[in-house]
């Protein structure tokens, strides 16, 4: 079985890196979409991490897997 999931990764008010991770993304994934998405996340202001809030953008990553399972 394929798993794809979209990572989102934020830089904090304390200059560490977060990530929020989406399970099966609409496709194909739309970068402008995915840019305004983080945008207004970074402006509601209402996520925040162990080092500060959501400041900027760092990057995002449609990862794609392939999950074998045994039982």
């Amino acid at each position: 079985m394929m798993a794809k999931t979209l990572q989102l990764q934020f830089t904090t008010t304390g200059g560490s890196t977060s990530s929020m991770t989406i399970d099966t993304p609409v496709e194909p994934v739309n970068a402008s979409a995915v840019e305004q998405a983080m945008n207004a996340i970074i402006a509601s202001d209402v996520f925040a991490a162990a080092t500060g809030s959501l400041v900027a953008i760092k990057g995002a990553s449609l990862i794609d897997r392939e999950v074998t399972e045994i039982l």
